[in-house]
């Protein structure tokens, strides 16, 4: 996937340029869209936003869409502020509408890194809102997805699912779409077409400090296989659709908490199969990851020898029966949580609750409404105890239906789901009895 240059293939494929990739990317949407375009002010983005305009503006796409721009100022640097400014002014140069928000309250000592992208998609989801925009766009490029590549080979417990890298589409929080037109081009070329066309941009001087792994790697001057990248991302997204399609003949709900998975022409379980087990087991575990590959080869060895057995992993129970696979929850590790008034919370990484009431409220685990009597009874005990429960704050039940929303969540992907996993992401949403996911842009 990745070489040195010293290792440098003899022939690549070649990247698009940026005005080339803007046209590409426009040309792809299916309908009209206003794009929210995340600049920071670096040669990134401001050269995808540039692109897009010159695109809009002279080329006869059969769509009329639309620019818009948010800058987020992470509030960690003393000249941010000076820097979203000079955006601003380049944006109104350019005649497009442009907001400047920033992350405000106190900064984490540690985890930093992931705590500011968290804050910053969350930034540009409200900028999206408030500028009436269908989707963000940003400037990825082609380096990025090598240094994303590198970086999830080299830790990942999903090395072949990290070696797809970055998604072309990716939904966040089941209702923006991201987009990146830039992955396959460089920033050398983008670098080039802003000097060409008499702009200039903002060098973060964080992208110079070795403590942070994307700038270590990027020292290394990796260079792209694009036809390996392309591959494997068209790999990943293959191997979605045949875990969609196993899940969609042999899965099926039992009461409110419980899938059984027909075990009857499954004699061995391949990569998909594996595939869509993991993703099962996470998802109704309440976890944001994967089980680990030797987790998983645990519960695959077991599925091999073709008796009964009983294990946990990632918080999920796991029981077989013949030719049957059972899946819920496990009972531990189940948390009151405070629902305050007026207010959205995640519980257990399985459910989005809301409460429409006037006072707070507490989420607490308990029993399902209907618990299947042909369950074997390690399931049915632990459906006794790891459904969600509203109560008043003094744990009382007698809550009305209408003061609250209870939302089956997809925890592996509800908070980023890239397109390579929608049709697996869409199928799983269909057993919880949840709305698919909204459609792609492009």
């Amino acid at each position: 996937m990745l070489t040195s240059e010293k290792a440098r293939p003899s022939v690549l494929p070649e990247p698009r340029l940026p005005d080339a990739a803007a046209h590409a990317f426009l040309s792809s949407l299916k309908k009209p869209t206003r794009l929210l375009v995340a600049i920071s002010g670096g040669s990134d983005s401001t050269g995808l936003l540039l692109a897009l305009k010159q695109a809009l503006e002279t080329a006869n796409h059969p769509l009329p869409h639309s620019l818009c721009a948010v800058t987020v100022d992470h509030c960690l640097r003393a000249d941010s502020t000076k820097e979203a400014r000079a955006v601003k002014a380049l944006c109104e140069r350019l005649s497009i509408p442009h907001r400047i928000l920033d992350w405000t309250g106190e900064k984490p000592l540690s985890g930093l890194s992931a705590a500011a992208r968290n804050a910053r998609y969350g930034l540009l989801a409200q900028a999206a809102d408030t500028l009436a925009a269908d989707a963000v766009v940003t400037g990825h490029t082609l380096d990025d997805q090598v240094e994303t590549i590198a970086m999830r080979a080299e830790r990942s417990t999903e090395a072949a699912l990290g070696l797809s890298g970055m998604a072309c589409a990716t939904l966040y929080e089941r209702r923006l779409w991201v987009l990146r037109p830039f992955l396959q081009t460089t920033r050398e070329a983008i670098r080039t077409f802003l000097t060409d066309a008499g702009e200039t941009w903002i060098d973060d001087p964080s992208n110079d400090d070795t403590r942070s792994e994307r700038v270590r790697v990027r020292n290394l001057r990796l260079e792209p296989d694009l036809a390996a990248i392309t591959r494997t991302g068209q790999a990943r997204r293959e191997l979605s659709a045949q875990a969609a399609g196993w899940i969609a003949r042999h899965a099926r709900p039992v009461g409110m908490q419980a899938i059984q998975i027909s075990l009857a022409d499954t004699p061995a379980p391949t990569e998909a199969v594996r595939h869509a087990l993991s993703t099962l087991v996470a998802i109704l575990g309440g976890r944001p990851h994967r089980p680990a590959k030797t987790a998983l080869d645990r519960l695959t060895t077991h599925l091999a020898r073709n008796g009964d057995f009983a294990l946990t992993l990632s918080g999920c129970l796991i029981v077989r029966r013949k030719t049957s696979l059972f899946l819920t929850r496990e009972r531990r590790g189940l948390l009151p949580l405070p629902l305050p008034a007026g207010e959205r919370r995640i519980w257990d990484g399985r459910y989005e609750i809301a409460n429409h009431a006037g006072t707070d409220l507490i989420v607490a685990p308990g029993p399902s409404m209907v618990i299947a009597a042909d369950l074997p009874h390690r399931m049915r005990t632990a459906i006794m105890a790891n459904t969600p429960h509203i109560q008043t704050s003094e744990g009382k039940n007698d809550i009305s239906g209408d003061d609250f929303t209870i939302t089956p969540r997809l925890s592996l992907f509800d908070p980023f789901l890239p397109d390579f996993e929608l049709a697996l992401a869409d199928e799983i949403a269909r057993l919880l009895d949840r709305e698919p996911a909204i459609a792609c842009p492009v």
